[in-house]
């Protein structure tokens, strides 16, 4: 019984050391915040593919194989920030099948582009690319849902667009 009682005080004693390190970190978080979070998900990617060694970009590669779809980017600092935050949920709650099934699409298209460039003996980094390409591609609505060289779905920037794809929404409160 001792043994189990020093274990439990010693796993209680990491929780508060490691609370006390998250604690910092929220007091360290600047306070104009609002522009850290326009991630480029194309730009993240392209640096990543010209600066990481072939043992990098051979695990991405392999990391890719057999993955689920990926899901949109939500931003929800902007959605409740925005004064129809509200409306912005419900459209895109109105989009979430037909993002589901373009982010299913991607995936089986990048499935088969990593396919296909390794039976071609392609490089990690050429596969890479292809895939870049190919989501270069896809639609206004995967690109804003993945931010893949564009804002977010939530952008103040992209609401123009977000009513464009959601014609058949009504706001019953306006």
């Amino acid at each position: 019984m001792i043994t189990s009682i020093n274990s439990q005080n010693y796993t209680v004693q990491q929780t508060q050391t490691n609370t006390n390190k998250t604690e910092e970190t929220v007091r360290n978080i600047p306070k104009n915040y609002e522009n850290t979070n326009n991630i480029d998900t194309r730009k993240n990617t392209l640096s990543f593919i010209e600066t990481a060694s072939p043992e990098e970009l051979e695990a991405k590669v392999n990391s890719l194989t057999g993955r689920m779809p990926s899901m949109a980017v939500i931003n929800l600092r902007e959605i409740m920030n925005s004064e129809n935050g509200d409306e912005l949920v419900a459209r895109i709650g109105r989009l979430q099948g037909q993002m589901d099934q373009e982010h299913r699409n991607v995936l089986d298209q990048e499935q088969n582009l990593i396919s296909q460039g390794r039976a071609e003996g392609k490089s990690n980094k050429d596969i890479l690319m292809s895939i870049v390409k190919m989501q270069d591609e896809q639609s206004e609505l995967y690109k804003m849902s993945a931010n893949w060289g564009s804002k977010g779905l939530t952008s103040p920037e992209n609401y123009t667009k977000l009513v464009e794809l959601t014609s058949n929404y009504v706001n019953y409160y306006a």
